[in-house]
């Protein structure tokens, strides 16, 4: 039987071809599973940032508007608990054998604490459109916390080298 010349210079028959490619299935559905829990973790540590930043976490971003003259807030922007910021979650939509992808949101259980706004969730408000502000928060400004980031695009690119980590070359 022949042999094929791989991995710089390595002569492999085609036997040892199939057994070393016979894994891999596996072997990336293990790099995809691991591939999303460092993109959900580095997704919701960015846009955690976007409190710290002041302005949503991307490129050409530009800082949130300021609160009205008018405002008696004494706390940092978008901080009045923290309720908003410790929300941000992440979670797969498959499971270990199907490796589907991933969902960051904010969770709306992290708001039955506080004292003002109990049950609350101002995160659809800052994000959304004006069109979706009425009633009470008509006059909120967009604060913009989560979406598509420059700097997530990055990172994932980053990230992606992870998903053929093991892989013959």
């Amino acid at each position: 039987m022949s042999q094929i010349n791989i991995n710089q210079g390595k002569l492999l028959s085609p036997q040892q071809v199939v057994s070393q490619w016979k894994v891999m299935p596996n072997k990336l559905a293990v790099n995809i599973w691991n591939f999303e829990v460092k993109a959900g973790k580095a997704a919701q540590q960015i846009f955690k940032e976007s409190f710290d930043l002041k302005r949503f976490n991307s490129s050409g971003s530009t800082p949130w508007p300021q609160r009205s003259k008018h405002s008696r807030s004494i706390h940092p922007l978008m901080v009045e608990t923290g309720s908003l910021k410790r929300s941000i979650k992440w979670k797969h939509m498959g499971d270990k054998s199907d490796p589907t992808g991933v969902t960051i949101y904010t969770d709306p259980n992290g708001f039955g604490h506080t004292k003002r706004h109990r049950g609350f969730c101002y995160a659809a408000v800052h994000n959304g459109p004006s069109t979706f502000r009425k009633g009470r928060v008509r006059n909120m400004p967009r604060r913009q916390f989560i979406g598509n980031s420059s700097v997530l695009e990055e990172e994932l690119k980053n990230l992606s080298a992870m998903i053929f980590q093991g892989f013959p070359k």
